[in-house]
């Protein structure tokens, strides 16, 4: 279950443009850099459904992990993310989500960057990269 965060969307006329780990509403374009994490190593928006009334969510997926685990369920379609952000939009604040399919998928500590251990080109595999083939439609 997400809070309702009514102390900032009714402040904000304009609804979110996508959603924020936990269901913390984010306005204005997605970039991979504004994950809550500075760590994070992988970034996927994705657009999920809530699973009673259908209202549909961007939201965002994210890992600090180095093992591309995201880009792992985007291809096996296990991807999930649990309870839609809690806009009060059905019978309760605890329902589940559908996937629906990925908007974007973004990724950095790029492998071919480490010899021996060591980061051989910081900027290189600190870049966030786009990869448009793991943008797809997912089973819901």
């Amino acid at each position: 279950m997400n809070r309702e965060y009514q102390d900032i969307l009714s402040r904000i006329s304009e609804p979110p443009s996508w959603w924020q780990e936990g269901g913390v509403p984010r306005y204005g374009p997605f970039e991979p850099g504004s994950s809550t994490s500075v760590y994070a190593n992988e970034a996927a928006l994705v657009e999920i459904a809530c699973q009673f009334c259908r209202r549909p969510f961007i939201v965002l997926f994210e890992t600090s992990a180095k093992d591309r685990r995201i880009a792992a369920e985007i291809r096996a379609g296990t991807l999930h993310y649990g309870d839609p952000p809690n806009v009060g939009c059905c019978t309760g604040v605890s329902a589940n989500s559908t996937p629906v399919q990925v908007l974007q998928y973004w990724a950095r500590a790029h492998q071919e960057y480490v010899e021996g251990g060591l980061i051989v080109d910081t900027r290189a595999f600190f870049e966030w990269r786009r990869d448009a083939s793991l943008e797809v439609g997912l089973p819901g």
